[in-house]
């Protein structure tokens, strides 16, 4: 047994900050989903699988002379961007610095700027990536030093995504409701091909359109995790499940036909990411993708990418 005990964090700068650099802010995908029921606390008990991917926004970190806390776009030209991005105390990357000052007792600023590429309303987590990259730039910006074991409750205290961002593992079984994290060991590269219809979704309405039914076979999870160790991605085509899918369509109809589009057009089985709305197949490998892809130009969609997994 390993008896060393953790330093206790000082909450202090305890290194030399550095005053500028970039850091990815990746995008994940769910391969599996499932809803237990709700908590005391509003949450919703789930169970899911969530996958690193390829995609990802830039969010560079400066220091600054003052405690100012500052967050801009990179390009302000986009309107649909601009739109869907805000300015205010609602964006999370605030909110994530505030929390770690008020958690650190610290007065450091900072300017963020953030370089979009994951679509919003996407269940892809843009928001919350870029809230767990702020903890981790922030961290290394500010010289703070803090344990991972502090990221992970602040980031808890944020949202349910948050913690699998700053875990900084590829693949997890993510539990409670997100915020417990357990890391999975993956083999090969899995390859996806993802498209968002015209509308995004809300998260809290999609879970209130949300009828709870029979959990799914413990079984299926198990081969998920399986599937990706393996590095099979026909075992996992089959295992993927979310149990938000049904509820999702409902509330937005561009899903549903999304998804039936992208299946008559490939003859692949279709599947959604966390809240939706971004609908995705599943390719053998690059190429295949490539391919997919091409076949899928056509549809009337918002945005339309191949995602990859190493």
């Amino acid at each position: 047994m390993n008896t060393h005990r953790r330093p206790p964090d000082t909450f202090a700068p305890v290194s030399k900050p550095e005053p500028a650099f970039q850091l990815r802010s990746p995008a994940k995908i769910n391969v599996f989903l499932e809803v237990h029921g709700k908590r005391d606390d509003g949450f919703h008990e789930l169970e899911t699988v969530m996958l690193r991917t390829n995609l990802y926004d830039v969010l560079r970190f400066e220091a600054t002379t003052c405690d100012a806390l500052r967050v801009r776009l990179a390009d302000y030209s986009l309107p649909a961007l601009t739109a869907t991005f805000p300015l205010d105390d609602s964006n999370l990357i605030l909110r994530a610095a505030r929390a770690l000052r008020e958690r650190t007792q610290t007065r450091h600023g900072a300017v963020i700027t953030v370089n979009k590429q994951i679509p919003a309303e996407a269940g892809l987590a843009g928001g919350s990536s870029n809230a767990a990259t702020t903890l981790l730039g922030l961290n290394r910006l500010w010289g703070l030093n803090l344990t991972k074991q502090t990221l992970h409750e602040t980031a808890a205290s944020l949202g349910s995504d948050i913690n699998f961002f700053v875990e900084e593992c590829q693949s997890a079984l993510c539990t409670g409701r997100g915020e417990q994290v357990a890391p999975i060991q993956t083999s090969g590269c899995f390859h996806f091909v993802a498209a968002q219809p015209g509308s995004g979704n809300s998260t809290p309405e999609v879970f209130r359109q949300l009828e709870f039914a029979d959990v799914t076979d413990r079984r299926r999870i198990q081969s998920t995790i399986q599937a990706l160790q393996r590095g099979s991605t026909a075992h996992l085509q089959v295992a993927s499940f979310n149990r938000l899918t049904q509820a999702a369509q409902q509330l937005n109809p561009e899903i549903a036909e999304l998804m039936h589009k992208m299946k008559q057009m490939t003859d692949r089985a279709v599947f959604m990411s966390g809240s939706g709305s971004t609908c995705y197949i599943m390719a053998r490998n690059q190429r295949e993708a490539g391919r997919l892809k091409a076949r899928l130009q056509h549809l009337n969609c918002r945005w339309l990418g191949a995602l990859n997994v190493r």
